[in-house]
């Protein structure tokens, strides 16, 4: 009897170790099959863009300047790859030009597309709608462009902040604003260059009067958005921020930034008024402004905030005096010669060299010429 089960056992073994078997090299065969599968397709689509590629670019160039006047139809899998090589293509050209492309994208009925997807698509079918309505100049779409801006995902509101300016700038400045001064999440290099598409003369104004009226934070955020615009446009609105009691220190910092980043000779002596405020930020502030606009008489600032209590007050003042308008390589040099040994020299030292570095391949082309 022991036997007889022992066998029966044995035999169940050897059958679930057959299946077990059979079923993985059924399992090997079914995932080489789809990896084949999956590489076919792949090739298959990568030859049909490349044809399409091959069609539509030159078409898309000619376009720039004429379309031409029978256009080729769009495979609704090849809408996305058209409408990437399409806004790629139409963000590197300026002027009345693009209306030409602007015309191809109407005439294939790839506007209507653009439409769906930015009602119905997916996030990227949805960012690549809106890129192209704002390259589009459609003002149909502004107040759902407007809804987008407000939208919770950074990259959706974003987009369409960037497409309201190109529509309609001036009408895009009132929306754009409040926009910036909330949006913590929205990239500051991103919104940067929205500004800069926009041009200083609809921003530096808005922006400058949205700083005067905000919250201090909200101000000194707007005050660096100024600054890196590097517009003397709202200088007149921000001076008189600087006579504020009691003066949030964020803003002041801002608005050194801006005075630095604008250089006017009016904004001079406030700097130097600032050089020695208790808070290290604010001369770190003052040490950089006045190392972009300052005059031969403000070396002698500078060489003293090298001995500041603060790593960052000297790094800064050690930075500006290298950079600074009236500083001549000779009296750099000799700057350094005549500087105790200690922290002053010490934190100088690297600027110097990097000065002379920079100013050698010029030397050497001098000669050369």
């Amino acid at each position: 009897m022991t036997a007889v089960t022992d066998h029966t056992l044995s035999q169940s073994m050897i059958d679930v170790g057959w299946l077990a078997t059979v079923t993985i090299h059924g399992l090997i065969l079914f995932l080489l099959g789809w990896t084949l599968i999956i590489r076919r397709l792949r090739v298959s689509t990568d030859r049909r863009r490349q044809q399409m590629m091959t069609v539509w670019r030159p078409i898309l160039a000619q376009s720039v300047i004429e379309a031409p006047d029978t256009l080729p139809p769009i495979h609704p899998r090849d809408r996305v790859l058209f409408l990437y090589v399409w806004n790629h293509l139409q963000e590197s050209i300026k002027g009345e030009s693009s209306d030409e492309l602007c015309a191809v994208i109407r005439r294939t009925g790839m506007d209507r597309v653009v439409r769906h997807y930015l009602a119905k698509g997916t996030l990227r079918q949805q960012l690549l709608a809106i890129v192209t309505l704002g390259h589009l100049k459609d003002p149909s779409v502004w107040p759902h462009l407007v809804d987008l801006a407000h939208d919770a995902n950074a990259f959706r509101s974003l987009e369409a902040a960037r497409a309201l300016v190109r529509i309609d700038t001036p009408r895009a400045i009132p929306v754009l604003v409040p926009l910036i001064s909330q949006r913590a999440d929205w990239s500051p290099l991103k919104v940067l260059a929205i500004l800069q598409g926009a041009g200083d003369e609809h921003v530096a104004h808005a922006l400058g009067e949205a700083a005067v009226q905000a919250d201090p934070l909200i101000a000194a955020r707007l005050l660096r958005f100024l600054a890196s615009t590097r517009s003397h446009r709202a200088l007149p609105l921000i001076r008189p921020l600087l006579d504020r009691q009691p003066l949030h220190e964020d803003v002041l910092a801002g608005c050194l930034s801006l005075f630095g980043q604008c250089s006017d000779p009016r904004d001079l002596p406030i700097v130097r008024q600032y050089s020695a405020h208790p808070t290290w930020f604010i001369r770190v502030q003052a040490a950089t402004a006045l190392g972009k606009m300052g005059v031969e008489e403000d070396s002698a600032i500078l060489i003293g905030l090298l001995n500041d209590v603060h790593w960052w007050v000297r790094y800064r003042a050690a930075e500006a005096l290298s950079v600074l308008p009236t500083m001549t390589d000779e009296k750099l040099s000799l700057l350094v010669q005549t500087l105790p040994p200690g922290e002053e020299r010490h934190i100088l030292t690297p600027f110097v060299a990097k000065r002379f570095e920079e100013s050698l391949p010029r030397a050497t082309g001098l000669s050369a010429a």
